[in-house]
Order: structure tokens, then sequence, then C-alpha cells
């Protein structure tokens, strides 16, 4: 595949695992209602690696997006949570990918303006389907 002919070795080899795609999920923040409903806290996608996820890739909806006037952006941290590695501006048909682990902490900064995009995530299938049957026996 594509992916797998990356130039990269070390992007090639922490994406060998990939077996599948997620579900696409559709993100609508509300903008300025409320100043906590309006932003998503810094988090992890895959924290401990056992969920499955290897790659997140969201894709912005947002026509017309000033980041100074509607913010929104989301900021990438390295992975001691501290330091921004990167703030991307959620303008439409931007692609934003990295990595799920705990190497890409981010986190959506607050939005003054309704703000729209759809993520999907590379997985491992495997880990994927065992981490949710895990979660439905309670474990």
């Amino acid at each position: 595949t594509l992916m797998m002919e990356l130039p990269e070795e070390s992007v090639q080899a922490r994406l060998t695992q990939v077996s599948a795609l997620s579900d696409a999920q559709f993100a609508a923040f509300p903008g300025d209602s409320m100043p906590d409903d309006a932003r998503y806290i810094r988090h992890v996608d895959n924290e401990d690696g056992s969920n499955g996820r290897l790659l997140t890739c969201t894709f912005y909806l947002n026509d017309a997006w000033n980041t100074e006037e509607h913010g929104g952006e989301i900021r990438l941290f390295e992975p001691d949570q501290r330091t921004v590695k990167a703030d991307v501006a959620p303008v439409l048909n931007r692609l934003c990918a990295f990595f799920s682990d705990s190497s890409v902490p981010h986190e959506v900064r607050r939005a003054r303006r309704e703000r729209h995009a759809i993520t999907i995530w590379y997985l491992n299938q495997e880990l994927h389907l065992e981490y949710h049957r895990a979660e439905d026996e309670g474990q």
C-alpha cells in the first residue's frame, strides 16, 4: 500500500500494524454558547496502547475560517504534554494526521464559532476488537 511505501523508515515502522480503518466520527463544536463546550481538553487517543488506534486523521469542514477571530485550533504537544509542537487551524479541506499514542498529546482550543470535523483512525484491528471485547465484559 501507499502508506507502507513512505520514505521515512521510522514512520513506516510505526504503521506496519495498520490493518483497518475506524468508522468516521463527526464532531461539531458549538462555538461561544458555553466556553467549555466549545473545546476538548488535552488528551491522547491511545494513551496506553491498548485500544488499537495508531494514526489519527482529522479533516476540517469549516469554510471562511479565521483563526484569530474564531480560534478552534487543534494544538499538538510534545510527549512532555507542555511543549507546543504545532497549532493547526481547522480550515476547510485541511487534513491533520498524527500518531494516536502518547507521542502526540493534543487538545482542541476554544472555538468562538461553530466548528466541524470528521475523524478516522487507522487501526490495529486485532487490538481494537480485543479492547472492545474487554470493555463489553466490564474489564
